[in-house]
This record gives structure tokens, C-alpha cells and sequence, in this order.
């Protein structure tokens, strides 16, 4: 396989084309091209590799919040075979995909599996149907987020997955403004968002906050604060501080502000209720 795949490189597009992807190609509709050689490793690259959740397993909707997930990884070995590590809701499944031009997308052969018995697993036997038999794949952008659908040879969806893109929100933050009340100067209110580890800690104003984060596999664009908690010591900005922990337990879902160091956490209804500053930007030109 590897030698057909040189031989395609070289009559298409010469040495260059096993480099690195730097952008992806995103149509009006939110479909991302897999039509070249090009196209499909920049999409490998940038969009395929990571987790993603299942939303829909032939035609069955996916509920709950433990849910099946497929995650894909670099291989090593060929830039269009991917490793593949998933979970079906009770065992865990590993093997490799062959993903090709042309939205083709196949295991190399039968993913193994543990052997686990599990009392309550909706979703085992049409998951490991739909993994081991898809033929065909296509990508949207919705938002932040992207959907993946699997096919069979016949074009029929056996899986639908949403990998979630909040990774913008990553990172630490000086709050801005909560609701319409900006935040004073002198107040040290800072936040750390780890994404990875789903953890959110920081300085509220006068305590130290700790806290979850839960990222709702079936909303766009989601984030939610839980479990929060903070040391009790009473200061000047105690009501301030308040605000900001009522504000947090309101978050449904993020998005990019007016520019890249700017992120807006948003209520349910779609009202901004925190504003957020990448920490030190604030004296950056």
C-alpha cells in the first residue's frame, strides 16, 4: 500500500506532499474536502486525530454521558493509515483505518476487542458492527465542533460522532466582565481552564477556586463548571466573588470574542455572563 501511495504522490504532487497540512479546506456548507492527496492528509492531521463521541449508531441516537468513543491516532507508518482505540460502551476495541482521497475510510482488518461481560451496554453489538464495516467517511464544521459520519459501501450512516473543539478555551484567564458588571482592576480574579484534564482552579477574587469540568457530548460548543468549591476567608470583593461562582454554575457553552484573546461564556439561553482575557493581555498592545 505504501508504494501505491508513493506512486500517487509523485504523479500528483512531487516530493512536498507527505508534509505537514498547515490549513483545511472548509466549504460554505461546513464541509471539509477529502478530494485530494493533499486535502485528506491535512485532514487527517488537523481534524480526524483525537477523540470523538458517538451521537447516532444506525440510526439509534446516542444518550447519556457515558457514551461510546472512537479516538484516532498517528500510526508512524503511513500518513493515511490511522490507529484506532475505541470503546463500544462496555470493552475496548483497537486496530487501524486505511483513510484514502476520495472520502474512503476502512479498517486495514477486523478490530480485536476485549472480552468484557457488561450487564447495560445499549450500544456493544451495533457499534462494533458499524467500526469493523465502514467504507466511506465525510467531515462538517459545526461551530467550534466537528461531525463525522460513517458509511457503509451503500452510503448508509452507521455512525455519526461529534469531536468537541473547546480546546480554545484552554488555558489561563483574567475575568473581564461578568454579566454586564466589568471586573475592577485591582481585583486578582484569574482562572485556569485545563481541558485536558477537565479541572478549572484559579483565584475568584479573595478565595481559591477548585472545580469539574463536564463537556456535554451532545451540545455544540459546550462547557459546563461543576462541583465547584472554594476556601472561605471574607474580603472586600466578597460579593463580587459570588457573582462570579452563580455565573460560572450558568455556563452551557463558549465561543471566540471580538479576537483571538478574548473567549465568552454563555447561560442556556445564549447571554454572555463571563467574559474572559487571556491573563496578561490586558497591558498588550
Amino acid at each position: 500500500m505504501c508504494a501505491t501511495f508513493a506512486m500517487m504522490a509523485a504523479g500528483l504532487t512531487g516530493c512536498g506532499v507527505f508534509q505537514k497540512q498547515e490549513k483545511v479546506s472548509v466549504d460554505q456548507a461546513g464541509h471539509v474536502a477529502t478530494a485530494t492527496i493533499p486535502e485528506t492528509q491535512g485532514v487527517i492531521d488537523k481534524v480526524l486525530y483525537g477523540e470523538w463521541v458517538a451521537m447516532d449508531i444506525n440510526g439509534q441516537a446516542v444518550v447519556g454521558d457515558e457514551r461510546p468513543y472512537i479516538i484516532f491516532e498517528n500510526s508512524l507508518e503511513n500518513p493515511f493509515i490511522v490507529n484506532v482505540y475505541a470503546n463500544n460502551g462496555c470493552n475496548i476495541l483497537n486496530g487501524q483505518m486505511s483513510v484514502t482521497p476520495g472520502g474512503k475510510m476502512s479498517p486495514t482488518s477486523q478490530l480485536l476487542s476485549t472480552m468484557r461481560m457488561c450487564p447495560d451496554a445499549p450500544y456493544e453489538m451495533g457499534f462494533n458492527l458499524a467500526v469493523n464495516n465502514v467504507k466511506t467517511y465525510s467531515l462538517e464544521k459545526a461551530g467550534s465542533d466537528y461531525i463525522l459520519y460513517m458509511r457503509n459501501a451503500e452510503g448508509t450512516p452507521l455512525l455519526t460522532l461529534r469531536k468537541s473543539g473547546i480546546e480554545f478555551v484552554n488555558g489561563a484567564w483574567t475575568v473581564a466582565r461578568i454579566n454586564d458588571n466589568t471586573v475592577p482592576e485591582e481585583v486578582e480574579m484569574q482562572l485556569v481552564i485545563d481541558i485536558p484534564e477537565l479541572k478549572i482552579h484559579g483565584n475568584a477574587g479573595c478565595n481559591t477556586l477548585n472545580g469539574a469540568i463536564f463537556i456535554d457530548p451532545a451540545k455544540q460548543n459546550a462547557i459546563q463548571f461543576k462541583n465547584l468549591a472554594t476556601t472561605r476567608m471574607t474580603c472586600p470583593f466578597i460579593a463580587l466573588e459570588q457573582s462570579l461562582l452563580v455565573a460560572l454554575e450558568e455556563v452551557e457553552t463558549a465561543s471566540h470574542g471580538s479576537d483571538s484573546k478574548t473567549v465568552l461564556l454563555k447561560d442556556q439561553s445564549g447571554k454572555t455572563v463571563i467574559e474572559l482575557i487571556r491573563l496578561n493581555l490586558r497591558n498588550e498592545e
